[in-house]
């Protein structure tokens, strides 16, 4: 059985009252004719309790009320041979495809030859993105045999075993390969920096072959061998922090976009109060994010923070909205972000002699930058093997959700309350009746 609201379940505490109340209620004693009071003696009124409950079978009725009441209101569903027997034979079926994927059919049938209960079309430049949304509407179908179908060229890069993992064992997996992309294939991507200057590269696909070459170099003066970074440090700093600067140009650096601004500030003790001084707000842009998130995620600069030693940043670079990039060897942080309007500011409290220094500029110059993607572009498909190693057929329909029930068995409940509360009124008025009855008899008698 299923209870579709279990929470109501609680209230059957409220079963209680009627017992309470046949407990607790208090009946005036009743009035009985007697013919004289002339040979009885006087005494003194006495209080009696009642210990045994009046009419069970009544207080019974009652409790069985209020008991089926709450059960209806918890809707329950009794999964029987038959209900799941008619689960499994309808499918529901979501399609993953491309924009350039054909429309599915109406009245579309399933794999296995049943006619398909409920199907609907994920499209997008993203497979991965359509795997979770169409997982999440299969979650709220009514119960059914799920599908998932994968229509596109599938392509390295475009899906992986890490997106299907969220898919739930019992949905079927089958994919509908389409005409791959030509087998070369020459696109842009982007512009890095280095001490030659900013050039365009370009990158060319041919089968498994990938090559990357420059396109064109501008800025070959003396404008273009410098980071796009602003970099605010002590006099003393300064040798340190321009070595670190040429390390990372002679090494290449993606180029960042001109909207995007950047402040690494070498808080050593000489420059520690230019870091405190920076006015950050709690709010962060998008790309922001990214970057922080980017650099957080570099392992090279991870393990070059471990390692670091010496005078670290204060508390305050610890708390919102600041937030902490990289724990030193005596796990204190090493280096915080913020947002101080259109710019990203990054705060290091490691020596600029250390090597942490330009590993972190590197970081920070390709967090902002943006990275050509290549995944969309990829011109060989991922092999029929792998395919087959990830499809699975449709499994029994597991227990669905409670959102997703489309009918349940409260109404059987409340038919029954409607009973019980027919037989509590006949129950009621017949002890009333007979009650008058046996009245009017000794009156009648006593006369």
């Amino acid at each position: 059985m299923i209870w579709l609201n279990p929470a109501a379940l609680f209230s059957l505490v409220a079963a209680a009252a009627p017992i309470l109340i046949h407990i607790l209620a208090q009946r005036r004693a009743e009035r009985l004719a007697f013919p004289t009071l002339r040979f009885l003696r006087p005494t003194r009124l006495a209080a009696i309790r009642r210990r045994v409950l009046e009419d069970p079978l009544l207080l019974a009725v009652r409790v069985a009320i209020v008991a089926a009441a709450v059960a209806a209101v918890a809707g329950p569903l009794v999964v029987t041979p038959g209900r799941r027997s008619a689960w499994n034979e309808r499918v529901a079926r979501a399609s993953v495809m491309t924009t350039s994927a054909p429309a599915t059919a109406n009245g579309v049938r399933a794999a296995n030859g049943a006619p398909v209960f409920q199907a609907r079309d994920f499209r997008g430049l993203s497979i991965a993105d359509g795997v979770r949304r169409a997982v999440d509407w299969l979650e709220r179908n009514p119960p059914a045999r799920r599908e998932l179908v994968v229509t596109a060229p599938l392509t390295i890069g475009s899906l992986s075993a890490a997106d299907l993992a969220a898919v739930p064992p019992d949905v079927g997996i089958f994919f509908e390969r389409m005409p791959l992309p030509p087998p070369t294939r020459t696109i842009g991507y982007g512009r890095v920096r280095s001490t030659a200057g900013t050039a365009d590269r370009e990158v060319t696909l041919a089968g498994a072959a990938t090559s990357v070459r420059d396109v064109s170099t501008i800025d070959r003066s003396s404008a273009g061998d410098s980071l796009p970074i602003e970099v605010v440090s002590s006099e003393q700093a300064r040798p340190s922090v321009e070595a670190a600067l040429a390390a990372v140009l002679s090494q290449r650096v993606w180029s960042p976009p001109s909207a995007r601004h950047a402040r690494l500030i070498v808080a050593d003790a000489a420059n520690v109060d230019a870091a405190r001084a920076v006015e950050v707000s709690a709010s962060m842009d998008a790309w922001m994010g990214d970057a922080v998130a980017r650099i957080t995620r570099d392992a090279d600069f991870q393990q070059a923070a471990s390692v670091v030693a010496g005078a670290m940043l204060d508390d305050r670079f610890s708390r919102a909205p600041w937030q902490t990039l990289a724990m030193s060897a005596g796990n204190r942080p090493v280096a915080a972000a913020a947002a101080a309007g259109d710019w990203l500011v990054i705060v290091s409290g490691a020596s600029p002699d250390e090597v942490f220094m330009p590993i972190l500029v590197r970081a920070l110059v390709n967090a902002i930058a943006v990275v050509p993607d290549l995944a969309p572009f990829e011109v060989v498909g991922i092999s029929d093997q792998q395919l087959n190693a990830w499809s699975r057929p449709a499994g029994a329909p597991a227990t669905p959700r409670n959102d997703a029930i489309e009918a349940d068995d409260r109404r059987w409940l409340w038919l029954g309350v409607l009973g019980l509360l027919a037989l509590e009124t006949w129950l009621r008025r017949s002890r009333g009746a007979r009650r008058v009855s046996v009245q009017a008899d000794e009156t009648v008698r006593v006369a």
